[in-house]
């Protein structure tokens, strides 16, 4: 089986939850393939990836961020490598989303296996995908 995903939304608990889904994909023996668009895309960076932002509303909960370092879910890079330890999957940025917020390939982290555009993430992977999510 293969699941797509295409992830849009940048903030700490929507990565934390989207790594957590490619990892229960490739513990079930999935092919897992996941594009990164806006805000997640711009999360990705080696600049960003260790400045975690919180959605507004879980930004007014204080204890969060303990919570999260006592669940291992602030080292984004290593749930990245983790998740990818765990069977087929691989990570892309989108071309389109990293041109609009003028970033280069060179300065995403290291857990991205490629650049690659919308249209060719449509027609080589989720054509032939049997489950497609969105986060």
């Amino acid at each position: 089986m293969k699941m797509c995903i295409v992830a849009t939304r940048g903030d700490h608990t929507s990565l934390v939850n989207l790594l957590s889904t490619v990892m229960a994909g490739a513990v079930s023996e999935m092919s897992v393939r996941v594009l990164l668009r806006d805000e997640a895309v711009v999360m990705v960076t080696r600049e960003r990836i260790l400045r975690p932002v919180l959605s507004p509303l879980l930004a007014m909960d204080q204890g969060l961020p303990a919570r999260l370092e006592e669940a291992g879910l602030c080292d984004l890079p290593a749930l990245f490598r983790k998740a990818r330890a765990m069977g087929d999957v691989r990570f892309m940025a989108c071309s389109s989303s990293l041109a609009i917020a003028g970033i280069l390939p060179e300065e995403l982290i290291g857990e991205i296996d490629e650049v690659r555009g919308l249209t060719s993430f449509l027609l080589e992977e989720i054509s032939g995908a049997d489950i497609l999510l969105s986060f």
